[in-house]
């Protein structure tokens, strides 16, 4: 089989290449302008040919312009392609739309698409297709196909998303373009009238809107975290009996600083579900909004799990890269010449707790490492609300309880030993448990049996305020709703 890449973007055009008629075989099919000749325009035509359409293309310069598109597509001047179709894509750059207030009257009555993306994020409109409708109000603008790229149209919805969103003020001319996606090959999401134009706008320019937070987060505490480590455990020796141990600053320090950030990012992840529970339960109703702050917090838990599963990898791989460095082959043959006759060796409690803390880490990392897949929007689709909430809660509180473990292993012993607190200040595994131990002895609180209750009452619909009876359902009560004679 051939290879795609190898064959010529551009067909031989033969002895009849000069003729850029439409076929007669193709003459009963929907006739589709294109104004302009870059490389959205070149993507489209191909894919609106290979989808049986007519297309026509309106170039301020037809015959340069002519090598570059498919020769099933007739390339001619904007107003003679203005007038032959009947739905025309404007992929012309906005500041260049003033250009084709001379196609007015050609284009009246008919549909015009708006593919234009603006150069910054536009907060205050109007939106560019906002503009189009105002130069032409005899026309129906529609504003689509912005959300994807020139190499998504040309390969087809196979390698790329398949959904592109469309708004428009007319119905009709809606309808006919969400016809024409279809027959493309994506997926049309109808956004409403056009003043969603400047949302479907501002889409293509934002960039990673829901991970600004967490990812500024992650790196505010590796920072703080990093730089205490450093100062107990390379500038303290150092101040204090003039050891240099600035080698440990690569690798030791940021693999001390990467599953302290892990704990807590993972920690941050159950803490706002656990917050806004307590928050119902104080209102007594789940009707009361959540405060803006938590809101964010809620809708960004996805992103503060995959970040602590960064941080939890890197860990592992650092971990893993210890023992393959130099500074650690010379402690070791240190540690033998230094051992005199009779030492002991095998420490077992050190052994255990070796043993015990290694093994509650590899848990913790397998655990989250299934939620972060099931994240996966192809992965979460396949399963059901139940299995999602059940994989995401229950399994992501015993990666959190493992995680925890693996951290009280680690640092066993040492939170009582004065020695550890260097410049009077604790080890980095004390400060990191606070979060986790406060997330899992709320999660803890809401088991009470009473507490429980009445939180899934509420959750069914039950307030405090008003005088309704309301118990959880059972085979003699209708729906939970004893009497409601007092609402």
């Amino acid at each position: 089989m051939p290879d795609d890449m190898a064959r010529p973007l551009i067909r031989d055009r033969g002895e009849a290449g000069g003729s850029r008629h439409l076929e007669a075989s193709v003459s009963d099919s929907p006739v589709i302008g294109i104004l302009g000749t870059g490389d959205f325009s070149r993507s489209l035509a191909r894919r609106l040919v290979s989808s049986g359409y007519q297309v026509v293309v309106g170039s301020r310069n037809p015959k340069r312009s002519e090598a570059l598109f498919p020769e099933e597509a007739e390339v001619t001047s904007q107003v003679e392609a203005a007038s032959q179709a009947a739905l025309v894509f404007v992929a012309v750059f906005p500041e260049h739309h003033s250009t084709l207030l001379e196609l007015k009257p050609s284009l009246a009555g008919k549909t015009l698409v708006d593919v234009s993306n603006g150069l910054r994020i536009n907060h205050d409109g109007p939106s560019n297709a906002e503009q189009l409708a105002d130069m032409f109000p005899e026309s129906d603008v529609v504003k689509g196909f912005n959300t994807i790229s020139a190499w998504a149209l040309q390969r087809g919805p196979r390698d790329a998303s398949r959904q592109i969103f469309l708004c428009s003020n007319s119905s009709n001319a809606k309808s006919s373009v969400m016809q024409l996606c279809r027959r493309m090959g994506f997926v049309p999401v109808d956004m409403g009238l056009l003043s969603s134009s400047l949302e479907i706008e501002n889409l293509p320019l934002s960039l990673f809107p829901s991970w600004r937070i967490p990812v500024l987060c992650t790196l505010f505490l590796f920072i703080l975290f990093y730089l205490y480590n450093f100062l107990r455990d390379v500038l303290q020796p150092y101040v204090t009996a003039g050891t240099n141990v600035f080698y440990k600053m690569p690798i030791e320090t940021v693999n001390v600083t990467l599953p302290s950030v892990a704990l807590v990012m993972l920690a941050l992840v159950y803490l706002p579900g656990l917050c806004a529970a307590f928050f119902q339960l104080w209102s007594g109703t789940k009707y009361n909004r959540f405060p803006n702050w938590l809101d964010r917090w809620l809708a960004r838990r996805k992103q503060f799990g995959l970040c602590s599963f960064l941080c939890a990898a890197l860990h592992a791989i650092y971990s893993l890269s210890l023992p393959m460095r130099k500074s650690a082959h010379f402690k070791l043959l240190l540690a033998v010449r230094q051992m005199k006759e009779g030492d002991e060796m095998w420490v077992e409690e050190e052994v255990w707790r070796m043993e015990l803390y290694v093994s509650a880490g590899i848990m913790a990392l397998g655990l989250l490492s299934l939620l972060a897949v099931t994240s996966l929007p192809s992965v979460a689709n396949s399963v059901n609300w139940r299995e999602f909430t059940f994989i995401q809660s229950t399994v992501g509180y015993c990666a959190l309880s493992m995680a925890t473990v693996h951290t009280l292993l680690y640092g066993w012993g040492r939170a009582f030993d004065p020695a550890q607190y260097r410049f009077l200040l604790p080890p980095t595994f004390v400060l990191v448990l606070v979060l986790p131990c406060v997330a899992l002895l709320g999660r803890l609180a809401l088991c009470v049996p009473c507490v429980a209750l009445r939180l899934q009452q509420i959750r069914r619909g039950w307030e405090k305020t008003r005088h309704i009876r309301f118990r959880l359902p059972e085979d003699d009560c209708r729906n939970g709703l004893e009497d409601a004679s007092n609402v």
